[in-house]
């Protein structure tokens, strides 16, 4: 009689632990970062594809090379943003919605986020 209090006791537990380990805001965490990406996104593009012409007054074979790590390193960051951002933001939206995976969700989805700012950044900062 013990062991099947016991299991009905555990089977209930079980049962509430289930109902209450679901995440009920896991899809609202992902609507900002999603939402910065599709602005962040085009200004990156904007940005990285006119990057190129900070070579307009050194040529194409005269420019420093600090200049020319700059660029690829706009390139590569736009490769990242253009595989990167979305298989990042889809990772995110897949992840199950329980509280154990709340903070992976989230570190996930803003982590989506750093490869078009790069972009932005790196544009910012090029030198001369």
């Amino acid at each position: 009689m013990n062991d099947l209090t016991t299991q009905a006791q555990a089977d209930a537990a079980a049962q509430t632990r289930s109902t209450d380990d679901r995440d009920e805001r896991g899809g609202r965490s992902l609507i900002l970062p999603a939402v910065l990406a599709v602005l962040l996104i085009p200004v990156a593009l904007l940005f990285g594809g006119l990057a190129p012409m900070a070579t307009d007054s050194c040529g194409p074979d005269h420019c420093s090379r600090a200049l020319d790590q700059a660029l690829a390193e706009v390139v590569f960051g736009l490769y990242a943003t253009f595989a990167g951002t979305p298989a990042l933001l889809l990772t995110a939206g897949v992840l199950p919605r329980r509280m154990r995976y709340a903070t992976a969700r989230r570190l996930t989805a803003w982590s989506a986020l750093l490869p078009p700012a790069f972009v932005i950044l790196r544009v910012l900062a090029l030198p001369q």
